[in-house]
């Protein structure tokens, strides 16, 4: 795995649960005492024992940690870079998620070495979707579910999103979107996504 991710997560448990928490759960694992680097790939297994040790010193499935992972990349007080990528793929949230199947070659733009799952939208009825997202390491659906949850907000979109496990192969999100402009939502400027993704003024 890439090692901006494992930063990320790591940066993510810091900020949101203390040191300590993260220092109890890195313990005994083949976990970098300095931190992850950046710019480094990281062994899955070791990241997918970190996520497990992570959860159980928190007293909470992996699965509910890596939501709340998804919803941080969004969120966050240092989410400004993804959150500027991921906006840039639609002016409304339906735009936006009909993008999705280009966000890997949107972040290559960023990061040529980023590997991320592939993601395919089937549309069922207006306003209702489902997601699927092929990863090679499971929970990879959990953090999309939980950063699409928050992007919804950033939208100002109020929708519904389910985690339905997997089928053939690939981690299933079902979407309703049940209110369209349910509030403000956050400010964007294109021009600073542009300049982000590695544009000119």
């Amino acid at each position: 795995m890439h090692g901006i991710i494992c930063r990320s997560f790591e940066s993510f448990v810091r900020s949101a649960y203390g040191n300590q928490v993260w220092g109890e759960a890195a313990a005994g694992l083949d976990v970098p005492r300095e931190g992850f680097e950046p710019m480094f790939h990281y062994d899955d297994d070791v990241v997918t024992a970190l996520v497990a040790a992570c959860a159980a010193t928190l007293g909470k499935p992996c699965e509910a940690l890596l939501e709340d992972f998804g919803t941080h990349l969004i969120a966050g007080m240092s989410s400004d870079r993804v959150r500027r990528l991921l906006r840039y793929g639609g002016i409304d949230y339906e735009d936006f998620l009909h993008s999705l199947d280009d966000l890997p070659g949107r972040a290559a733009l960023a990061v040529p070495d980023l590997s991320l799952p592939e993601l395919e939208l089937e549309e069922l009825d207006p306003g209702q979707y489902r997601l699927y997202c092929r990863a090679g390491i499971d929970g990879a659906g959990h953090v999309i579910t939980g950063l699409l949850r928050a992007l919804a907000d950033d939208y100002g979109v109020l929708a519904l999103l389910d985690h339905k496990g997997r089928r053939d192969g690939a981690e299933v999100i079902c979407i309703r979107l049940l209110e369209a402009a349910f509030s403000k939502g956050r400010r964007f400027d294109l021009a600073d996504t542009w300049l982000a993704v590695g544009g000119a003024p």
